[in-house]
């Protein structure tokens, strides 16, 4: 066992210095050269939560303001925040060490999880090394080998560092501990495997997404291929675990991410399930089945049941989109990294199963092969990162000097920040904006839909101006950023970036980025207006500006008295107003139930408008001294009681367990 042992490590130190030569210039980057890349988000969140540590319930930068857990899952940027805090690196340079760290231990970890189950070295070796250095989604879908510029390119560094697929990454690399620790958890009963899957379970949760199914699904395949026994005990482990990660978990789970996790549906396409879905869907089921019937009469070991059946369940999803466009799952096209990581692991242990039919020297022989191809492309590999992985002067970059125009200008105003801008705009400033963050988490779905009209002027015509400007006004900006055709930002989305030339006043205009004024009469978040005037029917599209006349009209209205707003802190906000009779307070930040509102000391309600905006009706006229807190409501009161259980519950059974008593 010892020497065993030592091969193990061997094998998994040679898997880690293999990635680590693929990955290790990340160590180095500060702003990425991919500007355009998501992972500015991460960045801003990440050196946030290092300013104000453990202060994470209102985010007022994006969409208007949100919870604090509706920015992202929250697993990676923890750790940044916490390496940035001990390493003094600065968020940027956290955010990179961080990420690379996790991405060159995915193929070890892949490969420990292979020997766990297999206690096949060599194939579990193959396995974890064809995963660092090829890409089944590159070599079999076109489109893939086209995005990635070539079908031995590796992909999943592509994703990564071109499009910021970091705590994807983080999630892939914690899935195989998280696995192995289910099975053993169901295995053997111990107290410390249903300590580990549980706490390894709530980090691949709050990692990604997609790493909530790929967990799930594996686990369901290794049900179907390990058979434990009891079959419905083995179910009510897992299902116990993951009632407890889920508690664990609850204050980053709240009601409003969850929801706004199920409507990733409508994100980045249209994924709603259709009758030709629930077709395939069925088919492909039915082929699961058949497959996990045939491995069984085959004979097929334990752990390469678990690998096919883990491969088949991705390869469906992934190719039935790419084939025939349907979705058994949102953003199915996501999927090519689980898919990759379980073919790799399916192609070397059916190799491995065939391997053993044949003479020692054949098998020597094709190790041989085998091994100097994947090596060749370690090397092909190493060499497309070190051409891939670029870092940029963030100062000589637009988004930067977008940014800090702003900062100087219009500093704490919220603005529209348009195109790549707006992914890096919180890396280097506190400023809010109307945008901003990741679409399927926004609970305010309506600033999507007004993000679209702004830039696209689809139907708009020869009005396009006159629309975004009404919703520029509904939504409190100050100001908005657009890039033209000769701009160096990554991303231009603005069909017609002169739109607004002759229409707003130009403040700034520098390598063909111009920075507009919004008219207003203040710079608050906060005005009086009639009662008539509050929006009281959603729009239909973002041509429908019908609903926000009146309310767009009240803000511009002179006859109404000037209201001041002024944050305290992230999570409360002071409100001076003079209302009278027939009006309220309307306030451009998005409603949500855990903010409370007091008028002169009165407690009052806060109810939203069809915009969902917050609206506050005075019970007395004249001067209102209004106090905004945000606490988070009775609702994530709860969640933090529940995970405070889950947390005291998890340490007391950790605690009896490490005294040697048997539970559960």
């Amino acid at each position: 066992m010892k020497e065993s042992r030592g091969r193990v490590l061997v094998c998994l130190a040679v898997l880690l210095a293999v990635n680590l030569a693929v990955a290790g210039k990340l160590f180095g980057v500060g702003i990425s050269a991919y500007t355009g890349s998501v992972e500015g988000t991460f960045i801003a969140i990440a050196r946030l939560m290092k300013a104000r540590p453990f202060d994470w319930h209102w985010w007022p930068l994006w969409t208007c303001g949100s919870p604090f857990e509706n920015t992202y899952l929250p697993f990676e940027q923890w750790v940044v925040a916490g390496f940035d805090a001990v390493t003094r690196m600065g968020p940027a340079r956290s955010f990179h060490v961080v990420t690379a760290a996790f991405y060159a231990l995915g193929a070890p970890a892949l490969c420990w999880m292979a020997w766990q189950f297999s206690r096949k070295l060599a194939a579990g070796f193959f396995a974890a090394l064809g995963y660092s250095c090829v890409s089944f989604a590159a070599l079999l879908i076109p489109a893939v080998s086209a995005d990635a510029a070539g079908a031995l390119h590796l992909r999943r560094l592509q994703v990564l560092v071109v499009y910021g697929e970091a705590p994807h990454t983080v999630a892939l690399a914690l899935l195989p501990p998280a696995i192995v620790c289910f099975a053993r958890a169901i295995e053997t009963k111990a107290v410390k495997w249903n300590v580990w899957a549980g706490l390894l379970a709530v980090a691949v949760v709050l990692s990604n997404a997609f790493g909530i199914v790929a967990l799930g699904l594996a686990l369901v395949c290794w049900l179907a291929a390990f058979r434990p026994r009891p079959w419905w005990r083995a179910a009510l482990r897992v299902a116990a675990i993951g009632a407890v990660g889920f508690c664990l978990a609850a204050p980053w789970l709240s009601p409003s991410m969850i929801h706004a996790i199920l409507n990733a549906a409508n994100v980045d396409g249209d994924y709603r399930y259709r009758p030709v879905t629930w077709l395939a869907l069925g088919l492909t089921a039915a082929g699961y089945i058949l497959l996990c019937a045939a491995l069984r009469r085959a004979r097929v070991s334990a752990a390469l049941q678990f690998f096919l059946l883990y491969a088949y369940a991705f390869t469906a999803l992934v190719a039935l989109w790419y084939a025939w466009r349907i979705a058994l799952l949102p953003q199915p096209h996501r999927y090519q990294l689980e898919m990759d990581f379980a073919l790799c692991l399916a192609l070397a242990f059916a190799v491995s199963a065939l391997a053993e039919r044949l003479p020692r020297p054949a098998r020597a022989a094709l190790a041989a092969v085998a091994l100097a191809a994947l090596g060749w492309q370690t090397v092909s590999s190493v060499s497309y990162a070190r051409g891939l992985i670029r870092s940029v002067d963030a100062e000589k970059t637009a988004e930067y000097r977008v940014a800090k125009w702003m900062d100087e200008h219009f500093h704490g105003q919220r603005a529209f920040i348009g195109d790549s801008a707006s992914f890096l705009y919180n890396v280097f400033t506190d400023n809010p904006q109307i945008r901003g963050g990741h679409v399927q988490f926004e609970p305010n779905w309506f600033i999507n839909i007004v993000a679209f009209t702004i830039y696209t002027d689809a139907n708009a015509g020869e009005r396009g101006a006159e629309y975004s400007l009404v919703w520029l006004k509904t939504f409190g900006a100050r100001a908005i950023s657009v890039s033209g055709p000769g701009s160096e930002q990554y991303y231009k989305a603005f069909a017609h970036p002169r739109k607004f030339d002759g229409v707003l006043p130009l403040l700034w205009r520098d390598h063909d980025d111009s920075i507009y004024a919004v008219p207003s009469r203040s710079p608050s978040l906060a005005h009086v207006i009639p009662a008539s005037a509050v929006i009281s029917r959603k729009p239909a599209h973002g041509l429908d500006i019908a609903p926000a006349a009146a309310y767009v009209a009240a803000l511009d209205d002179p006859a109404y008295p000037v209201t001041t707003w002024q944050w305290k802190g992230w999570n409360a906000a002071e409100i001076h107003a003079e209302a009278k009779a027939g009006q309220v307070i309307a306030v451009q930040e998005t409603y949500d139930p855990g903010w409370e509102a007091w008028v002169n000391g009165r407690r009052v309600p806060i109810r939203k408008d069809a915009l969902d905006m917050m609206v506050i009706d005075p019970p007395t006229s004249g001067a209102c001294e209004i106090s905004l807190r945000y606490t988070g409501g009775a609702g994530r009161a709860a969640d933090r009681v529940l995970c405070l259980l889950a947390t005291l519950f998890t340490a007391a059974y950790a605690a009896r367990g490490a005294r040697g008593r048997r539970i559960l």
